[in-house]
């Protein structure tokens, strides 16, 4: 089997390292760049969570100057596209709730240009000035949220609804005019119990904008009670069951989980759901779209 390729849309590691220590490089958590590097091309979206976006976007900035020869901070699809082709990890920020920027058009500005941030959660699990989350009201988009998403959009950061509510998603999908994403959610159809879960029609408006979703390794996502390889393979083939080849990728959601499905028990076994997926008679060209392509394809166009 040639190299495997990895972009992950999202991992909570830099929130980790900042508030309990250790390094971006190695570490006792679920994923560090030791582990990236043993794939090829990689690319990681790492989010920013639980405040101190400025201090956390530094932290994430130094740990990649501290290693030029491993790993470069990318501001841009092209960017990690280059780091990539000259062998280097690509490392990417996101943010995970607004809030994080005090649902601020000014520093929404600022965090794009200068941190180069890449995607955006709208809210995480709490209402906040923009819209509804899935695990509070359930309200839908504000006008306020209105203009932060045309904005967003304007300034190439994709809209991404993994904490959104229902009502959120569809107000977003009325106005958007780039794709939106949602990087770690996995399908309610196989598990309605959590309710961050894409219903069949989510998914499918996700994949008509050009967007797609992210599969998320946490257990409760997968199925009630315990999770493995298994699951994770269901939810990847129901979306692809709804047309989603060119909308399916990784949002694994590592470090900001407690636990992962039997037989992934952090980055350095991704390659096991990548032979998975072969040995099921998936084409390698689909499934190197599945961990690299699609993503990589997806935050191309909402630029």
């Amino acid at each position: 089997m040639s190299a495997v390729p990895y972009f992950d849309a999202h991992c909570d590691t830099l929130t980790a390292v900042y508030e309990h220590g250790g390094g971006l490089f190695e570490n006792a958590y679920q994923l560090d760049l030791s582990r990236l590097s043993a794939y090829s091309p990689c690319a990681q979206v790492f989010a920013v969570w639980n405040g101190g976006f400025e201090a956390k976007a530094a932290l994430l900035r130094r740990e990649c100057a501290a290693r030029p020869g491993l790993v470069s901070f990318c501001r841009t699809p092209g960017e990690a596209r280059a780091a990539n082709a000259e062998g280097r990890i690509a490392a990417l920020l996101s943010v995970e709730g607004a809030e994080q920027l005090g649902c601020d058009l000014e520093r929404l500005r600022l965090a794009r240009e200068r941190d180069g941030v890449i995607m955006l959660n709208l809210c995480w699990n709490h209402d906040n000035a923009l819209c509804g989350a899935a695990m509070d009201s359930g309200a839908g988009l504000t006008e306020r949220g209105r203009a932060f998403v045309r904005e967003c959009q304007r300034l190439g950061v994709a809209a991404d609804m993994s904490h959104a509510s229902e009502r959120t998603f569809w107000d977003v999908m009325e106005i958007s005019e780039k794709p939106v994403i949602a990087s770690h959610s996995n399908s309610a159809a196989l598990c309605a119990d959590f309710p961050r879960n894409l219903t069949d029609a989510q998914f499918t408006a996700l994949a008509r904008c050009g967007g797609g979703a992210g599969i998320n390794l946490c257990p409760d996502f997968l199925r009630s009670g315990g999770a493995g390889i298994t699951d994770v393979l269901r939810h990847i083939e129901r979306f692809l069951s709804l047309g989603g080849e060119g909308a399916v990728f990784l949002g694994t959601d590592f470090d900001g989980i407690d636990s992962t499905p039997r037989g992934l028990a952090g980055a350095q076994d991704m390659r096991r759901l990548y032979e998975e997926l072969l040995r099921l008679n998936y084409p390698e060209a689909l499934v190197g779209r599945i961990f690299y392509g699609n993503l990589m394809d997806i935050l191309e166009r909402t630029q």
